[in-house]
């Protein structure tokens, strides 16, 4: 392990928010049985995600799973094979009703932009989920994802309906140069039209979260405050700030050329600046109310506990079994993945993922720990993995003994240097067998 005190350390070397990577992720020798993965266990408390891979338009920096590439037509096809996917685990046995147990806590909207379905798409999709599933929206916590141009009255007073807890927006920026030097079509007109809505009197909800982007084409320091400012106005229950990353394959990456100095600069004041303004920081990113703090994770975070993913760009988690369908960044291969999962007429296996060792296993704890302030108790270790994680990973010490983990009592969680360096951090768990795959991963 490298010492991170090297000036050379970059703090924005790769964002680790799922583990293992996609592109780790191979043909199972043998398809997995559906049934057999969800319907011998106990079934309680899993989350369900349900992938809509559409957007009206590509920002510059994005290498998910979302095409633009749709029409009214396409969107409907895509709906109805999601409910026969609802349908495939809702059969007796695997996540019906019928089985004891089967108790989903929350249901999450993803993309894509989940809202360029129309109301009627996507009542038809919740609807399906109460009659396949069980699910009772009083009950779980729904959150979705939606972007300013996608969301309206109507759409909003939809969701609450169905008893939307969390509504995420990405505004990203206030300057429409920046918005433009993304390649983002939704400007700042579109932005406050939206901010309109969710922060309407007769919209309340109980969270909603506002993402910004740093490090942005022409952005500077001063432009980058005003950003942040103009979201806390606005008294969000949750803000999100990314630091702008350009992989392969997307439009910006030819081009772009980061200034991490500059990011480091902006990140850091807008930690002090939140924390001005009554914001607690929860990871690198996440900064939540103070009114929050008594509910500090909000049950609606991938992995942290079994998770049914639905539709192709979905990834489900039981056990040490990872799946999905396929993974791809440029267009073609993903408009092609969308195609292959319109045909689909058998959702009873799961033949695509990744099977973790025990050693990943462990990793996967930590590095869902590690990377918010909440951290872990080493007793929990422990007891899960019948061993002892600082002598099992002499990372840990080192980073507590450089000061980017702190250690008290049984709990080992980051300091505010270890907030910053993160995605840092993050790297230094990846085992070499991973990175293998990762490198040798093809579209």
């Amino acid at each position: 392990m490298k010492n991170i005190n090297d000036s050379k350390i970059n703090p924005y070397s790769s964002y680790i928010y799922s583990f293992p990577h996609k592109k780790s992720y191979r043909e199972f020798e043998k398809p997995e049985n559906i049934r057999e993965l969800w319907g011998n266990g106990d079934n309680s408390n899993v989350s369900l995600y349900i992938h809509i891979p559409f957007c009206t338009n590509k920002c510059g920096y994005c290498n998910l799973m979302s095409t633009t590439c749709f029409s009214p037509d396409r969107l409907e096809q895509y709906v109805d094979k999601l409910i026969e996917e609802i349908k495939a685990y809702g059969k007796p046995g695997i996540l019906g009703t019928d089985k004891d147990g089967a108790r989903f806590s929350s249901v999450i909207l993803g993309g894509g932009t989940p809202t360029v379905l129309d109301t009627g798409l996507m009542e038809k999709l919740l609807m399906s989920l109460e009659n396949y599933l069980g699910i009772d929206f009083e009950q779980v916590f729904f959150s979705m994802e939606t972007s300013p141009k996608t969301l309206s009255q109507e759409y909003f007073l939809l969701l609450k309906k169905y008893h939307l807890n969390r509504l995420s927006i990405g505004i990203q920026s206030f300057y429409d140069n920046e918005l433009k030097g993304i390649y983002r079509n939704e400007l700042e007109n579109d932005v406050e039209n939206a901010l309109e809505i969710l922060f309407s009197e007769e919209s309340s909800i109980e969270i909603r979260n506002l993402d910004l982007i740093y490090g942005l084409l022409g952005q500077t320091a001063q432009t980058w405050e005003e950003s942040l400012y103009r979201v806390i106005s606005c008294k969000p229950e949750e803000i999100f700030i990314y630091p702008l990353y350009v992989r392969e394959k997307t439009k910006l990456y030819e081009n772009y050329k980061a200034d991490h100095d500059l990011m480091g600069q902006m990140y850091e004041n807008a930690v002090k600046i939140l924390a001005e303004n009554g914001y607690i920081q929860t990871s690198m990113r996440n900064f939540i109310a103070k009114s929050m703090k008594k509910e500090l994770y909000p049950d609606y975070s991938c992995q942290e506990n079994k998770m049914l993913g639905i539709g192709c760009g979905a990834r489900s988690y039981i056990g040490n079994i990872h799946y999905s369908g396929k993974y791809a960044v440029e267009d073609k291969n993903i408009n092609a993945i969308i195609d292959n999962y319109l045909k689909e007429d058998n959702f009873d296996f799961a033949g695509y993922g990744y099977k973790l060792s025990e050693e990943e296993q462990k990793i996967k704890y930590i590095l869902k720990s590690i990377l918010k302030i909440t951290g872990f108790d080493t007793e929990d270790y422990t007891e899960r993995f019948h061993s002892n994680p600082l002598t099992e990973f002499p990372e840990l010490e080192r980073l507590i003994n450089e000061g980017y983990l702190i250690r008290d009592k049984n709990r080992i969680f980051p300091s505010e240097k270890g907030l910053k360096y993160s995605d840092y951090i993050g790297t230094l768990f990846i085992t070499d067998e991973i990175k293998r795959k990762m490198e040798e991963f093809m579209e």
